[in-house]
């Protein structure tokens, strides 16, 4: 049987420090290759799994200067960017958007809170 539900969340980076991804272990290297290109999360709860994931922390560790943006898959015009770091995952609304303000989220449960926030007050509008 073929699923037809259709994604709610994508992921790319949007800029990286190729000055230092050079110096990366090969497991790194092919996830910033996947990453480079769309990908997409059927859940708030898949994403957020992938993001505190052993192998995007381990990638985290490097400290390689890494922007991504997120998007929603229904209208890829409506993103946030997103920095993460060893404390932390920011959240920006980089294009003026007013669906969610910059906030910092510490844990899986802020993160949650504050994307499910994004994505209703962008499908109310």
């Amino acid at each position: 049987m073929v699923n037809t539900d259709l994604p709610l969340i994508t992921l790319v980076i949007k800029s990286l420090d190729n000055e230092h991804a050079d110096k990366l272990s090969e497991e790194n290297k092919r996830l910033i290759n996947t990453l480079s290109m769309l990908c997409s999360f059927m859940s708030t709860g898949d994403f957020i799994s992938f993001i505190y994931s052993r192998k995007l922390v381990n990638l985290i560790d490097t400290k390689l200067t890494l922007e991504f943006e997120i998007g929603l898959y229904s209208d890829h015009q409506i993103i946030l960017g997103m920095v993460i770091t060893n404390n932390s995952v920011i959240l920006t609304d980089c294009q003026g958007q007013n669906y969610l303000e910059t906030v910092e989220c510490y844990n899986k449960e802020e993160l949650l809170f504050s994307l499910n926030q994004w994505i209703m007050n962008s499908l109310n509008s």
